[in-house]
């Protein structure tokens, strides 16, 4: 497993664009959630709430996918005063911000469509929104706590319901310097953790589980900038059962060596030590899952050669288990990393799940921050 990448490498295609843009209304800020049903169809969910909008796609392939329609929302997003129906955090502090859509998952007996998205304090509070240092407009360098929810929908993505919050940091969302949760106590200590987010869904094609790869950030709040503030940015995972009755279960973090607390508020371990944004497929040429992701804190620290000013990378590792992963590997083109802020692998396959590669060709999809989402072909060999 350690010496895949020894004796493999990645042969990247031309540059093309996929329908998720900026001009179809979309800014796709994350990696793009991609789900095919029962009866073969491709659906993806791009956007986010507090910047254009978010819509549905479909087709059999990347190469057809196209916007459908504009989703709607039974519930709102932005203020605490109103916001996710005005269901907690399951910290106790009113919810607030906006939905970033990613992950998708299509029950194949009633049709139910099922989104997990990401949510911050520091975005979209109309007034509510806060940071560890307090209430903010926008958060100080990433210095806002995440939390991931869930929403589903009947009538295959036009409108949808809020659900619940299924996944929370151990550390609660509140430091020292600010605290939303009379009669608690908040993070103490300088170097505050910002909850679980910024996340991707594995669909195991043959197992029982749904696995959700998330990152966790620690930053320095006595820091003044990103360069002396951020101290890590680890990947970590949890898994619920993956159901076909239209409920959907609970999520269970990987602790200390197995599958063993609780999506919420429990504790977790990380799988990765410097991983962005995590996203997995699996290969069944290779029978090995597949890692994609951005070592985000190697970037900060000016580790990597040939990067531009958006500090633009990917990072390639694989597993035979999915929590144990070789070390990551980084692949150039004319002396420059390849890759983007957000990277996903997909298959080109009309007829299998976009994270199951049946063949050794596939696509790389790569964007930033709510900028187009650029396609590269792909081959490994």
């Amino acid at each position: 497993m350690h010496d895949f990448f020894d004796t493999h490498t990645l042969a990247f295609g031309e540059k093309t664009l996929t329908p998720f843009v900026p001009e179809e209304g979309v800014y796709q800020d994350g990696t793009t959630p991609l789900y095919r049903d029962v009866d073969g169809k491709l659906w993806g969910i791009t956007g986010h709430t507090h910047v254009g909008h978010i819509a549905m796609f479909a087709g059999t392939t990347l190469d057809d996918i196209k916007q459908l329609y504009p989703i709607t929302t039974n519930f709102k997003t932005g203020s605490a005063d109103y916001a996710f129906d005005g269901v907690c955090y399951p910290e106790g502090i009113l919810p607030r911000g906006s939905i970033w859509p990613f992950g998708l998952y299509i029950c194949p007996n009633t049709h139910r469509f099922f989104c997990w998205f990401h949510n911050e304090t520091g975005w979209n509070g109309e007034g509510t929104a806060y940071d560890a240092y307090g209430p903010c407009v926008e958060p100080k360098f990433d210095t806002d706590y995440r939390h991931v929810g869930l929403m589903h929908s009947d009538d295959e993505g036009r409108t949808w319901s809020f659900d619940r919050w299924v996944l929370t940091g151990y550390e609660p969302s509140a430091s020292r310097l600010y605290n939303p949760a009379p009669g608690t106590i908040g993070q103490q200590e300088d170097e505050v953790t910002f909850g679980c987010g910024d996340f991707s869904i594995f669909v195991e094609p043959d197992g029982d589980y749904i696995y959700l790869f998330y990152s966790k950030i620690t930053i320095d709040i006595t820091g003044d900038s990103i360069a002396n503030g951020w101290r890590s940015c680890c990947g970590c995972v949890a898994r619920c059962l993956k159901r076909t009755d239209g409920f959907m279960g609970d999520f269970v973090k990987y602790y200390d060596g197995a599958f063993s607390e609780a999506g919420n508020l429990g504790r977790e371990t990380a799988i990765l030590p410097d991983c962005w944004h995590p996203r997995v497929v699996y290969s069944r040429p290779h029978d090995r899952y597949i890692m994609i992701s951005k070592p985000i804190m190697a970037t900060k620290l000016g580790q990597i050669e040939g990067l531009d000013i958006r500090r633009k990378v990917a990072q390639f590792c694989v597993s035979e288990d999915l929590v144990n992963w070789s070390t990551p590997k980084v692949f150039y083109v004319d002396g420059i990393p390849f890759g983007n802020h957000y990277n996903a692998i997909v298959s080109d396959d009309p007829a299998s799940q976009p994270h199951v590669l049946t063949s050794d060709t596939f696509s790389i999809l790569c964007n930033h921050n709510a900028t187009a989402v650029e396609r590269y072909k792909t081959r490994l060999v």
